[in-house]
């Protein structure tokens, strides 16, 4: 029973390993084309979101991406209200995960002034320019780099 219990555990850990790579390596492009966005939603759809809280917020960050190429107005505002009620969700479970507040700085930087969702950027721009050398994964810190160079708030 121990063996079955370590298996699964293992399993989990390693399938939501993947699913981050994946997820991130998506979501750099994702705000590109229509393209990369349903690519981007569809893999956060299939992932473990409902019990990561990572996963939850790029899960969010696809549906406010979604929400910016849908023609439907109606559809436009539930995507992005779904997708800000997770990222939020998110961030108050874990505030000090610097990957969640990039993936809310991130939104909150490029969606319309129209949605009121920008009351966090200076606050998580800070947090970010604080805490990226106490990131202790490689990977995440790199990444995290490579958002902070490439978005105009840190210019």
């Amino acid at each position: 029973m121990k063996f079955l219990v370590f298996f699964i555990g293992l399993f989990t850990a390693i399938t939501n390993n993947s699913d981050i790579h994946e997820i991130r390596n998506l979501y750099r492009n994702a705000k590109d084309s229509k393209a990369n966005t349903e690519k981007f939603f569809e893999a956060a759809k299939k992932t473990d979101h409902n019990d990561n809280p990572v996963l939850s917020a790029y899960y969010g960050c696809a549906l406010t991406l979604k929400a910016s190429f849908s023609e439907k107005r109606g559809d436009k505002i539930s995507y992005f209200r779904e997708g800000k009620k997770l990222i939020q969700a998110a961030i108050e479970s874990n505030p000090d995960n610097i990957e969640l507040r990039m993936i809310r700085l991130s939104v909150q930087s490029s969606a319309p002034k129209i949605t009121r969702y920008y009351k966090n950027i200076d606050e998580d721009k800070s947090f970010l320019k604080e805490n990226i050398d106490k990131v202790s994964s490689p990977k995440l810190k790199e990444f995290i780099k490579g958002f902070m160079s490439t978005s105009r708030l840190f210019k």
